[in-house]
């Protein structure tokens, strides 16, 4: 079986981020667009919790991002948010909250600001596995 992977521009990669870091220590989110697992756009959507250990989109913004992206004729590619203390895995709520299974969930680990972790995953039925992500 062939290794999938998602291929992201460096300039959304550092965009995406810059975003993650702005928001520390809170958990920050938001959505990569694009098509056949490369990823053209990065939208940065606020976390409504406002807390360290959970996110929930705005859900303004993330009606926005999705009317948006369906314009462009892009698909949402992958799920992106933040660990602020670490582990870079799906925690139990990512994966009962994991209701695209079409999409990537990357999670960023901020445990080491200086040296953010950056892991992808395809989390289906409970179970989850990682997905290469390659920066271009």
């Amino acid at each position: 079986m062939e290794e999938e992977v998602l291929h992201v521009k460096r300039p959304f990669f550092q965009a995406m981020l810059a975003h993650l870091q702005a928001n520390y220590p809170l958990e920050a989110c938001g959505l990569l667009a694009g098509t056949a697992n490369q990823a053209r756009h990065w939208y940065a959507i606020d976390n409504r919790l406002a807390s360290p250990v959970a996110y929930e989109m705005e859900p303004r913004q993330q009606l926005q991002a999705m009317l948006d992206l369906e314009a462009q004729g892009w698909e949402m590619v992958a799920i992106v948010h933040s660990h602020p203390a670490g582990p870079e895995r799906p925690s139990p709520t990512d994966i009962a909250q994991a209701y695209y299974p079409d999409c990537v969930y990357v999670i960023v680990s901020l445990a080491d600001r200086s040296q953010p972790v950056v892991r992808g995953f395809r989390i289906e039925n409970g179970r989850f596995h990682e997905i290469r992500i390659n920066v271009e």
